[in-house]
């Protein structure tokens, strides 16, 4: 009986956390890579990139024709130049990638 409890609360937190995870990033919009400018290379886990997106459409917030953001080199969103994506944003700092 527990283990089918644990199972339900893990379920009902992962739910949580998604949909608080789409109210926090208030910018969102599709874009294509314009250009990837490489970092200073520090060899850590938390060196950055900066990335070009074209603004192709936006989907809500303010977004300008063209937005530079900062990424991890080695984060969890593989970009490509040329490239579509949908990007959630909050302030600067990226919530979420989708490849189109």
């Amino acid at each position: 009986m527990s283990f089918v409890l644990v199972i339900i609360m893990s379920c009902s937190l992962a739910i949580a956390t998604v949909t608080i995870g789409k109210i926090d990033c208030p910018v969102q919009f599709e874009g294509r890579v314009e250009d990837i400018i490489e970092g200073a290379s520090t060899g850590s886990a938390f060196s950055t990139h900066t990335v070009l997106f074209k603004n192709l459409s936006t989907i809500k917030g303010d977004v300008e024709e063209q937005m530079s953001v900062e990424m991890l080199e080695h984060g969890p969103f593989e970009i490509e130049r040329g490239k579509d994506y949908r990007i959630q944003l909050r302030g600067r700092n990226v919530c979420w990638v989708d490849k189109l």
